[in-house]
């Protein structure tokens, strides 16, 4: 009779401890039950911890971990061997309308800018290689497309594996497929590719730099290259021919066809390896080999963006002590006249954006060291472009003046580019507000002004090009523009070329003008000037 109440009093604690031990249980995720026994063995089997993760204190802890803050009412639980519960306070994927919108919903001119300026352009290069070599030839010659939306034009890229460097010349065992065989059939055979101006391009590298077909075997001969014990160049050699080397504009044109060139070969697939042509490793053993007998090594640095190795030009290299003839990997990258910058540029686009144009911009600032960071309560900057060569405003000081009188709380800087270096050009343009000047390649640093800044464009007489107001609308600032006559001359009108031409422009409309560029950046930051 004494034990019986002991034991009912045993039976309701155990029935208390239970209910507990449940209740535990379903409001944190945890079962009840103590770990199973963790051996050595079972540790070893467990996977690394993330790099930068603390080891634990005691490993065999490490199947039940409870972390619970009541404060913000969060619960985090790590269970083995079970998939966890969601956390308090995680969230669901963003509703399906912040996901950009599929192919099929793009309108005409939309896909036309995706197409050119958008991460499809680079796509559909990389997903459009093919190999132009028999199997049994002993190089191989892989070539990649653009098809851009709208244009029947394809413009090629070229990667060769196994080359010699002989007399000269780029040798390639390439025995050429059949044109006709279903994979190439649509694609342009290398001995036809797209021709380019100023002599530019794949077609005429190939022609005039390399020895392609039977004729280049004797050369894999003579230097063993075809034996892998023998001493080889195991970097990415890029040739380059370009349009001039002068010019600005064309210049960045042909340096960002390059840093396309490399971005698709690092995203396409060679069917022989199953893995990309080239790895972020690789870029650092890429060389750039100028071709052209252009003197000018203006812009070099910007070539230099993916590897210290020295650019050389083609008598540098061919006199190079280390210039080894087996050379694994050689370039022909794509021509600067591909650009799809030069796409439609004279007419107006409602391209808005641009990830390709936004990311190539950030990186050469990047590589240059130039900082972007200002102070956002200091005046608004004004460069003005004053244009010492032809084209030249003729009335350059006149207006100067006028716009610092009339705006002296604004920083005006009246440059000739000519007489700066590169770095200095582009870091003046990060840093306006207001860039104003005579049609030419100085508006190129559109390229690299800041968010919400604006492009002031003075045109020639009846000039209808685009270029610039497009290229600003895909960096989203501002673009303001009018046109001015010709200065006077004793040449007939009928002989007078814009290119070579002085202009001279209407004061009133000039201040006009910048009147309109100036106030739409007065908000700008923490700028906070009335519009008058």
């Amino acid at each position: 009779m004494i034990r019986r109440p002991s034991s009912f009093v045993t039976l309701v604690v155990a029935i208390f401890l239970l209910s507990y031990l449940y209740y535990f249980s379903n409001q944190f995720g945890v079962s009840p039950y103590l770990p199973s026994p963790v051996t050595d063995a079972d540790i070893r089997k467990s996977p690394p911890p993330p790099l930068g993760a603390q080891p634990d204190s005691n490993p065999k802890d490490r199947y039940i971990t409870v972390t619970t803050t009541v404060s913000s009412v969060t619960t985090k639980t790590a269970s083995s061997g079970s998939n966890p519960e969601p956390n308090i306070g995680s969230v669901a994927p963003l509703p399906a309308d912040y996901s950009p919108s599929d192919d099929d919903d793009l309108d005409q001119d939309a896909r036309w800018c995706e197409t050119r300026y958008g991460p499809t352009y680079l796509q559909t290069i990389a997903k459009n290689a093919r190999p132009f070599c028999k199997p049994e030839s002993q190089s191989q010659f892989d070539c990649l497309h653009s098809n851009m939306y709208g244009e029947n034009r394809k413009d090629s890229l070229c990667i060769v594996r196994n080359v010699v460097f002989e007399d000269l010349r780029f040798n390639i065992d390439c025995q050429m497929r059949d044109p006709h065989e279903p994979d190439l059939m649509g694609y342009p055979h290398p001995h036809n590719f797209q021709g380019y101006w100023y002599d530019t391009g794949p077609r005429t590298i190939m022609t005039q730099f390399t020895v392609i077909g039977s004729d280049a075997a004797e050369s894999f001969e003579k230097h063993a290259c075809s034996n892998p014990a023998t001493p080889r160049d195991d970097g990415y050699k890029v040739l380059i021919k370009r349009e001039g080397g002068t010019n600005y504009w064309h210049s960045l044109m042909e340096i960002l066809a390059f840093y396309f060139t490399i971005d698709a070969l690092q995203m396409s697939i060679d069917k022989k390896t199953g893995k990309p042509y080239m790895s972020p490793a690789d870029t650092s053993k890429i060389q750039v080999i100028v071709l052209d007998k252009h003197d000018n090594k203006n812009y070099f640095e910007l070539w230099n963006y993916f590897s210290p190795k020295p650019v050389l030009t083609f008598a540098e290299y061919v006199k190079d002590s280390s210039t080894k003839p087996c050379l694994s990997n050689v370039i022909i990258p794509l021509p600067g006249a591909s650009n799809p910058l030069w796409q439609g540029d004279w007419d107006p686009r409602i391209c808005d954006h641009s990830i390709i144009v936004s990311t190539i911009r950030r990186r050469i600032l990047k590589h240059l060291k130039i900082p972007t960071a200002r102070d956002l309560h200091a005046p608004i900057n004004v460069t003005f472009i004053d244009r010492k060569g032809s084209r030249k405003l003729t009335n350059s000081k006149e207006l100067s003046d006028a716009l610092i009188a009339a705006y002296p709380d604004v920083k005006v800087n009246v440059v000739d580019m000519a007489k700066l270096t590169l770095r200095e050009q582009i870091s003046l343009a990060a840093n306006t507000d207001v860039l104003v000047g005579v049609h030419g390649a100085g508006h190129t640093h559109a390229f690299f002004l800041p968010a919400q800044s604006s492009l002031v464009e003075i045109l020639p007489a009846d000039l209808g090009h685009r270029g610039f107001r497009n290229l600003a609308g895909l960096r989203g600032i501002r673009y303001f523009s009018d046109h001015a006559p010709m200065a006077s001359s004793d040449r007939p009108e009928t002989s007078r070329d814009w290119h070579a031409e002085d202009v001279t422009f209407d004061k009133d409309a000039f201040m006009k003008l910048m009147e309109a560029a100036i106030q739409s950046v007065a908000h700008r930051g923490f700028l906070d000037s009335d519009v008058s």
